[in-house]
């Protein structure tokens, strides 16, 4: 009774997939008889969409004015639904027309001056693989073949009957220049996702792409854009409010602009209804920019571009020096024991890489991610190993913010001032979306450096590991500012990312101008790679916190002022070694104790406030405030 039921609502609603949920999934496990061996994807000739994964779409009309099938391919990634699927098509090939009321489709054409089909006037059925789809809703994955047609007499009777769509078809419509991933030549940003951003200046006629790495799923138009901005220095882009003005491009060859102009933008050849600030993109989506007066739209202000599309060119790198070594004219290092030190990371998590990444088998293992967390040593021990690769997220008990001068700084266990192992530094304020400093390394890549080779620090900006052990790489929030997903004065993670130091561009990794960043490879031994050492931080701890974190596991100290002398005391655990530093932050006296007790002598010191840090036997530190009369 109840199948009976199911068949008498079939022919009583317009389509089979507007039928109630329990019907529905009756007629979904029944076979159509429709051939499910339309055309083979070598056949078809218009593929529409972008991804790696392939359906085939075939159509099929029947009636008294012709009768016949046509058939495309379809590209996504993932899954895709029919609707968005069906739409997609029909935006892209002018002769094809779809219609619907609500969800259901009214019926659906193909004319091309030549060929005329039209299905209007019967029920309408369609099937995923040969099993009837429930509704428009329904998702179509790799490798499926998805068919329409009419329901009744109209099932397909071999599949010579199909021809596919010829994308020139008798269209005057010209078709939307595209560029494919794999001919990108100019990558920025860090993450797993990817997307292009081509942009189309009408005069002269140039248009450039550029392939920008994201994290997530997700990522914002406009947030592509300052990634782009902020390693290419030859691209930037101005707004008033949610709307673009221009967009420049400008370098000994070219100097590009539309300023004035109606900036127009599709994703993945359909308009974007969203302004660029809020605008989502997800992987391997091709955004695509250009001034409406170059351009030829359709009713629904899908643009087309019809310049030929050039992947833009490396940047030339600036090759003056940076700072170099610790002791050097103006080297930017942060001590271990500077007094503008606020307070260090307090929990760490490592993802290993591997000792060498082209042989892929052994993982890096020297260290724990108790050395990330606490104040960093200058002893070359205390320090854990990333590996090729490998990574390590950093939270802190208050959050960076961004401040005058350097926000937190990266502290590695070299050596000496030349075996220097590089890693990337990125913050998220979210804990989901990371932002890469944009690095730099002028370090030649004729000869691949050796693990007993050296680096010279002045070609090096931006990496961690940078100096030698007890110093720290600074960073400045400043250069990260304008990310819609990045709060500059909010940081609540640090991640630290091996640099892989081969010059081999199949394990390589590239610095912000695109090129390739030479360091110690192979290190194939159990502390391989980056060893960090730890995460100091300098801005945004507020008042209340520092006093908290000053006064945390200290001796006493008194008398406090004091005047000629003053005692320290630790009843819980031995104190190891004093530094005492100024109000400016310099060193102005450190002893070795190793005693819970101990006198100090401060008839020399001018009056003022100083801050002794004081290093204990199980390696913690703590530190107090002195006033000195």
């Amino acid at each position: 009774m109840k199948k009976l039921m199911c068949l008498l609502l079939v022919f009583a609603t317009l389509s089979l997939h507007a039928q109630n949920a329990e019907c529905r999934q009756q007629m979904r496990q029944s076979v159509s008889t429709r051939n499910t061996n339309v055309i083979s994807p070598n056949g078809i000739q218009f593929w529409i969409g972008q991804g790696n994964d392939e359906i085939i779409v075939s159509f099929y009309a029947c009636g008294p004015t012709a009768a016949g099938g046509w058939a495309y391919g379809y590209r996504f990634n993932g899954s895709v639904t029919i609707q968005d699927m069906l739409d997609e098509i029909n935006n892209a090939d002018p002769n094809f027309n779809i219609n619907y009321s609500g969800s259901l489709i009214d019926d659906y054409s193909y004319n091309n001056g030549v060929i005329n089909y039209n299905v209007g006037y019967g029920m309408l059925t369609y099937t995923i693989n040969g099993v009837w789809a429930g509704g428009l809703t329904d998702e179509l994955h790799n490798g499926d073949l998805f068919e329409m047609a009419e329901w009744g007499d109209c099932d397909l009777p071999n599949d010579n009957v199909y021809f596919p769509v010829d994308p020139n078809g008798s269209s005057t419509q010209e078709e939307d220049v595209v560029i494919s991933i794999d001919n990108v030549t100019y990558w920025v940003g860090n993450g797993a996702s990817s997307a292009i951003l081509v942009v189309n200046w009408c005069n002269p006629a140039t248009a450039f792409a550029w392939g920008v790495h994201f994290d997530g799923d997700s990522a914002l138009v406009a947030d592509v854009m300052r990634t782009i901005a902020i390693y290419d220095s030859r691209f930037n882009y101005t707004f008033v409010g949610s709307m673009l003005n221009d967009i420049t491009f400008q370098d000994d060859n070219y100097n590009l602009s539309l300023v004035g102009g109606w900036w127009m933008y599709n994703i993945n050849g359909h308009s974007a209804m969203n302004g660029f600030q809020d605008q989502y993109v997800h992987d391997r989506d091709l955004i695509k920019w250009g001034n409406e007066s170059c351009g030829i739209s359709d009713e629904n202000y899908n643009y087309i571009w019809t310049t030929d599309i050039q992947p833009v060119s490396l940047p030339t790198p600036n090759l003056t020096p940076f700072d170099g070594v610790v002791g050097s004219v103006n080297c930017q290092a942060i001590s271990s024991d500077n007094n503008a030190i606020l307070g260090w990371a307090s929990t760490c998590s490592i993802t290993r890489g591997f000792q060498d990444i082209a042989e892929g088998t052994v993982l890096a293992s020297f260290g724990d991610e108790s050395a990330g967390v606490g104040p960093a040593s200058a002893v070359s021990t205390d320090a854990v190993s990333l590996g090729d690769g490998g990574s390590a997220v950093l939270t802190f008990s208050q959050p960076i913010a961004n401040g005058p001068g350097y926000d937190f700084a990266v502290f590695e266990n070299s050596l000496n001032d030349v075996f220097l192992e590089l890693a990337f530094v990125e913050v998220s304020s979210d804990g989901v979306h990371f932002y890469r400093f944009p690095s730099v390394s002028n370090t030649a890549i004729d000869e691949q450096i050796g693990n007993a080779g050296s680096v010279d620090a002045s070609n090096l900006y931006n990496l961690a590991g940078k100096y030698c052990a007890g110093w720290g790489t600074p960073f400045d929030l400043d250069e990260l500012q304008g990310y819609s997903n990045l709060d500059i004065n909010n940081i609540s993670h640090v991640r630290i990312v091996d640099v892989v130091g081969s010059i081999d561009t199949q394990y390589g990794t590239i610095d912000k101008n695109g090129h390739i960043i030479n360091d110690p490879y192979p290190t194939n031994f159990a502390s391989g790679g980056f060893d960090l050492n730890g995460v100091a931080v300098m801005n945004g701890w507020t008042p209340n916190s520092v006093d908290e974190y000053l006064f945390q596991n200290t001796a006493n100290i008194w008398p406090n002022p004091c005047e000629y002398q003053c005692t320290l005391h630790c009843e819980q655990k031995e104190i190891q070694e004093l530094a005492v530093f100024d109000v400016s932050g310099k060193l102005i006296h450190r002893e070795s104790i190793a005693s819970q007790k101990q006198q100090i002598n401060t008839s020399a010191w001018n009056s003022g406030l100083y801050t002794f840090r004081i290093e204990y036997s199980d390696g913690s530190v703590g530190y107090q405030k002195v006033i000195k009369k």
